[in-house]
């Protein structure tokens, strides 16, 4: 039997630090690797004992698989910590580790999910850990109906997993519902290790500010071996990371109502692509393009139905749609489309 015999629940929160605060996010599963290059040295006049240590820099990645929420719940999925993640990315200014690495939406009969990796530099000291768990007694504050401990302006209630009927794909005037679609979303970043010019009096205390001597550009900087400038203190594993780009694609499957308001194959479809836009040769003008999904307003059940962008924080209309294949036959009609996005 187990040392010692407790239950163990389904109440942990999995907190990710989004714009300077640690947020509860509802998820799946979780998994955080941290690992650092080290290696044993054997030299010359060294020891037949490990006594010399190389270590390098640190990596840390973490992974999450989280659905799609339909109502109270939707503010705290998959899909709105993605949106979090790139709204920092693109305002520099408000970002904070863990950084989005990458993020693949998948939609299907069976529900949709997000699958999320995030990166961040190791460093766990006290308030700076960018992904932590609580053990908790109560469900997500968003899943309690108000009047039973839930906030009054994110609990709604009754929440549900987001399935293929509630997500559509919008190309100019047509209008499809989605059958199953994939998007990936990937950010390009760069991990660079630097002599660390701050002052590491308490390296308890993180990062700290910098200490300048003053005079003489870089030789001034305070020493932590001899205190008075002669070069600046040791660099430290801890990499900065840099975002150089972020990129969208997919593609998807969706069904086709000849003459109803949602799709009409009775004109031309895509032809020539344009800088930005997509071309219908029946229009002979650039149209729109989005990937929504279905929310009720404010995430309330009971609040009016509206249509919401995938990717929250990310217009998608200015995509290029590289490929579609309409299908005919005597089921169901359906069309299969390709597309990259000019992230706007």
């Amino acid at each position: 039997m187990p040392i010692n015999n407790d239950i163990l629940g389904i109440y942990k929160q999995v907190f990710v630090l989004t714009g300077g605060t640690a947020v509860s996010y509802i998820v799946e599963t979780a998994n955080r690797n941290i690992s650092i290059d080290a290696n044993p040295k054997i030299l010359i006049a060294g020891s037949p004992k490990t006594r010399i240590m190389d270590i390098g820099g640190i990596t840390e990645t973490i992974s999450i698989s989280a659905p799609i929420l339909i109502g109270g719940g939707a503010a705290y999925d998959g899909r709105a910590l993605v949106g979090n993640k790139i709204t920092e990315i693109l305002n520099p200014a408000s970002a904070t580790l863990p950084i989005l690495k990458s993020a693949s939406y998948s939609i299907s009969e069976g529900g949709g999910s997000v699958s999320i990796t995030l990166e961040s530099d190791g460093y766990s000291g006290s308030g700076n850990s960018g992904f932590y768990i609580v053990n908790s007694t109560t469900p997500h504050p968003s899943l309690n109906p108000v009047g039973t401990g839930g906030s009054g302006t994110t609990a709604f209630g009754p929440t549900r997993v987001a399935r293929f009927y509630d997500f559509r794909a919008k190309i100019g005037g047509r209008q499809y519902f989605i059958q199953e679609a994939s998007v990936d979303v990937n950010v390009e970043t760069q991990k660079t290790y630097f002599i660390n010019p701050y002052n590491f009096s308490d390296p308890a205390a993180g990062y700290g500010s910098p200490s300048i001597g003053g005079g003489g550009g870089g030789t001034a900087l305070l020493s932590q071996l001899s205190g008075n400038g002669i070069s600046i203190v040791y660099g430290s594993q801890f990499p900065h990371i840099g975002v150089n780009g972020i990129t969208i694609s997919g593609k998807g499957k969706g069904a086709v109502v000849v003459g109803s308001n949602y799709a009409s194959e009775t004109t031309a479809g895509i032809t020539t692509q344009a800088p930005g836009v997509t071309v219908l040769a029946s229009a002979n003008n650039d149209v729109s393009f989005a990937l929504e999904i279905a929310g009720p307003t404010g995430n309330n059940m009971a609040g009016a139905p509206v249509w919401l962008d995938l990717i929250a924080g990310i217009g998608l209309s200015k995509s290029i749609i590289n490929a579609t294949s309409f299908s005919v036959s005597t089921g169901i009609l359906t069309v299969e489309f390709d597309f990259m996005c000019y992230v706007v």
